[in-house]
């Protein structure tokens, strides 16, 4: 019995590789060729949205300390500054803050609106010793594979209701963290199985993620936790893979639907930081680079302006331009290497010295936006 299940087994992967062969080619044939994917920009990362129950002073001051505790972890992507000091003191005079405010009625929810002083959330975050998320951040596809008390595993994907997906959702809006599901059609059945995705298959992975066109994947295994390592019922671990870049972590909670926001919040804060970027006084200076294939002086303006938008980025000023090519002074408040990396993220500059890069020399970058 164990011979024949095994040649079954063996006959019907060569099918399924036949198929997915078949598949791609006709996918490929009919498809135009993916460009290489770049990092999201993030929009209104000052503004935030708390659904209250009515229009009452104490309900709404509430909801604004709310909005400004989420507007807080969305631009800094670190959970620990909300224990700071200055922090806290933001939190009790959060009116300081605020530059505007409404109320929005969507559906049968009616939402209070917020919009946040941008230089002042940005000052009392490096006051945290912090730092500030670019608005130019991966987007990563989640792979979430769940396994219930009859130790049975199942992926799930966007398209369906399950209560850890719908906060995994939730919190990512959250956070600020742009994130894409699996859509579970037959693509992906054929391409990857939850065998592959729990023994975590990176080939297999990789080869079912590249149609998603993101810029990092998440594999999120879910389980009953072990009651000789943790207090709690339910535990999930996660790797994320972005670039060249690896992470792992694990969270736990007393409720499964629990850890779909809290594998965003973990994710994000490893992720910002290492992209954040803070401000340091004591590394004040200039630091130049160039930037080629700029057409017209229209996309030397477009260039400066998305240079002046990074974080610690006080003024940036165009030294010469000349043969499409363009030399930028941006007068800066932080390490260089934190720069480069948020450059790095922003769809219109690709390196094309990145081998050679060093704050000692100027790095080559070339516009590519449509």
């Amino acid at each position: 019995m164990m011979s024949t299940r095994c040649c079954d087994e063996v006959a019907m992967r060569t099918l399924k590789i036949a198929l997915i062969g078949f598949f791609l080619i006709s996918f490929n044939l009919l498809t135009p060729l993916r460009t290489g994917h770049a990092a999201v920009e993030v929009k209104q990362l000052y503004q935030a949205r708390v659904a209250v129950e009515s229009q009452t002073a104490s309900e709404r001051n509430e909801a604004l300390r709310t909005a400004l505790t989420n507007t807080l972890l969305k631009v800094s992507g670190d959970d620990a500054v909300l224990e700071h000091e200055s922090v806290q003191l933001a939190l009790q005079n959060v009116r300081n803050f605020v530059v505007q405010y409404g109320y929005q009625q969507e559906a049968e929810e009616l939402l209070l609106w917020v919009q946040f002083d941008q230089p002042q959330i940005d000052r009392v975050i490096q006051q945290a010793d912090s730092g500030v998320w670019s608005s130019r951040r991966p987007e990563l596809l989640f792979w979430v594979v769940a396994e219930d008390e009859n130790l049975q595993r199942q992926i799930l994907g966007g398209g369906d209701d399950w209560p850890v997906i719908n906060e995994l959702k939730t919190a990512a809006e959250t956070r600020g963290l742009p994130v894409k599901l699996p859509l579970l059609d037959l693509n992906d059945s054929m391409s990857l199985s939850v065998v592959d995705l729990w023994a975590r298959f990176e080939d297999r992975i990789a080869f079912a993620s590249s149609r998603y066109d993101t810029d990092g994947v998440v594999v999120a295994r879910m389980y009953q936790a072990d009651s000789a390592v943790t207090d709690d019922d339910w535990m999930l671990d996660w790797t994320l893979v972005l670039g060249g870049i690896r992470w792992r972590g694990e969270v736990t909670a007393m409720q499964p639907e629990q850890l779909g926001s809290m594998l965003v919040a973990d994710v994000t804060q490893q992720l910002s930081q290492r992209f954040r970027i803070g401000s340091n006084a004591e590394m004040a200076g200039t630091w130049r680079i160039k930037v080629r294939e700029l057409s017209q002086f229209m996309d030397v303006l477009k260039a400066e302006k998305l240079l002046l938008e990074l974080p610690s980025v006080n003024r940036v000023q165009l030294i010469q331009y000349g043969e499409h090519e363009a030399e930028f002074e941006l007068f800066i408040q932080t390490d260089v290497a934190q720069i480069m990396q948020a450059i790095d993220l922003s769809k219109p500059f690709t390196a094309v010295n990145p081998d050679r890069r060093s704050e000692f020399e100027m790095p080559i970058y070339r516009w590519s936006q449509s």
